[in-house]
């Protein structure tokens, strides 16, 4: 073989092994849709929300899990980004009893609860309920403030 047809085999391998790459890699991301019933948008905006509490991907998979066993449904019947905020907001919520022995569901005038909608999933509340909530956050010195408390905070702002 000479230098002229090596280097054109070679380079044709080359070329087919990045066609083969980039091939794997839209099938890879084709799959994870089949399997995963979700959009990208909705597993990164999911993903931010752990992160944001202080957790990882693998604690929102295990919320997912537990959610999924607690209740009985199957993965296309969930909202991941709901799931995130409603373990972050009972975390919060334990701590603040913890740390205050109060429980925001069952003792402010009207509860902080979870509105799930995918991507745009947020908390749902009054007026009132945050300024009672606020109330009670006041009592906890900033170096006791856990992650979901804080991120409780910042979703109130």
């Amino acid at each position: 073989m000479n230098l002229g047809s090596f280097l054109n085999t070679s380079i044709n391998q080359g070329a087919v092994k990045m066609i083969t790459d980039k091939r794997i890699e839209y099938e890879v991301e084709r799959f994870n849709s089949y399997i995963i019933p979700f959009g990208s948008r909705d597993i990164y905006e999911a993903v931010s929300t752990a992160l944001e509490g202080g957790h990882d991907g693998c604690w929102l998979g295990e919320q997912i899990e537990e959610y999924m066993e607690s209740t009985d449904c199957k993965l296309d019947a969930i909202d991941p980004n709901y799931i995130a905020y409603d373990g972050l907001l009972q975390e919060a919520r334990n701590d603040i009893d913890t740390l205050t022995d109060t429980d925001i569901q069952n003792d402010l005038s009207e509860s902080v609860d979870v509105y799930g909608n995918c991507m745009c999933t947020s908390l749902d509340y009054s007026e009132e309920a945050k300024t009672e909530l606020m109330e009670i956050l006041k009592k906890i010195d900033e170096e006791d403030k856990t992650d979901a408390i804080k991120w409780l905070i910042s979703e109130m702002d």
